[in-house]
């Protein structure tokens, strides 16, 4: 029962996380356009571009590891490779990583 507990706890924090980096992949999407800016501009479009960049890389990341902890494979996160073949087996460190860096900042908790 308490692993359960936890298994949430790390799944909610990794959600809260991917949500603001989509906020702020919006607020990226904004800076990178030379034309018909909305609001003030706070940063260069090249450094608003590279911002976006990692952050994208970062976000797969994070869904992947979002999709382990629920108990999918790969294929099933990202349907367009064979589970065998897939791009996301390159990042299966990092994406244990991640895992067990949420599973731990739950534990804390």
């Amino acid at each position: 029962m308490e692993t359960i507990t936890i298994n949430k706890i790390a799944i909610n924090a990794l959600k809260n996380d991917i949500k603001k980096l989509s906020e702020e992949q919006r607020f990226l999407r904004n800076q990178r356009k030379t034309v018909n800016l909305k609001g003030e501009r706070t940063m260069e479009p090249w450094v608003a571009t590279m911002k976006h960049q990692a952050n994208r890389e970062e976000l797969r990341l994070m869904f992947a590891a979002y999709g382990l902890m629920k108990g999918k494979t790969f294929s099933q996160i990202e349907n367009n490779h064979s589970e065998e073949e897939h791009p996301l087996n390159k990042f299966k460190t990092n994406i244990n990583v991640l895992v067990d860096h949420y599973k731990t900042k739950s534990e804390e908790k």
